[in-house]
């Protein structure tokens, strides 16, 4: 049985793996910095309203 010189060939990554690579950190990236700013909000938000209710 012959195998084809497509299926033989594994040197390196092809570049779909590098953009699905690129697409899972870049979609973490995201997810975490969106999640960080959101508590960041609440946090500022729960200091204003003591401040507030400190007058």
């Amino acid at each position: 049985m012959r195998r084809s010189r497509f299926l033989a060939e594994t040197v390196g990554l092809a570049t779909i793996e590098y953009i699905v690579g690129a697409a899972v950190v870049l979609g973490t990236l995201v997810v975490g910095i969106t999640s960080w700013n959101n508590g960041l909000v609440a946090r500022l938000q729960a200091l204003v309203d003591q401040m507030q209710s400190v007058r």
